[in-house]
């Protein structure tokens, strides 16, 4: 695969199919990638939410987003709505993930059981995919400057 970005490489992992690796080391809030693509109304497995209705899609462009895995102990995070940035330092050669509760409110039909169950690995595995409404207040509040914007009115919720 064709990668623009020379922060990140996309390879196969054992467990979880292809995910995304840092080329290079990042320090805590230091940009990683962009995650580009058309917006759709209709959400998938591989889109990005960016209000409570549109969707950006990277599935079409081949943007290396599309291989952004998900861990309950995440090392990036998002600043806007589509731009990872680094939630702790990473350093070169390690996978990049993100809680999807970081930028996922809730999820609709797209998430099957399967799909939902978390394969992350972490000590901190809460066993399924994260999505905002169900985080509690503590978790938001460490997240706090790394979720996309379109759910930071709900933080203090």
């Amino acid at each position: 695969m064709r990668n623009l970005n020379t922060n990140v490489y996309v390879k196969q992992t054992k467990h979880k199919g292809k995910a995304l690796f840092a080329n290079r080391s990042f320090k805590k809030g230091e940009f990683i990638v962009l995650i580009a693509g058309p917006t759709v109304t209709k959400s998938t497995i591989y889109t990005i939410p960016i209000t409570f209705s549109l969707f950006i899609d990277p599935v079409p462009v081949n943007n290396s987003g599309r291989y952004l895995c998900h861990s309950c102990d995440p090392n990036a995070g998002i600043k806007q709505r589509t731009m990872v940035v680094a939630f702790k330092n990473i350093k070169r050669g390690e996978e990049i993930t993100i809680d999807y509760a970081m930028i996922v409110d809730k999820y609709g039909e797209e998430m099957t059981p399967e799909n939902n169950l978390c394969k992350c690995g972490s000590k901190d595995c809460r066993g399924k995919l994260g999505s905002w409404s169900k985080l509690p207040h503590e978790i938001k509040e460490k997240y706090r400057g790394f979720v996309s914007e379109y759910l930071l009115h709900k933080l203090q919720q």
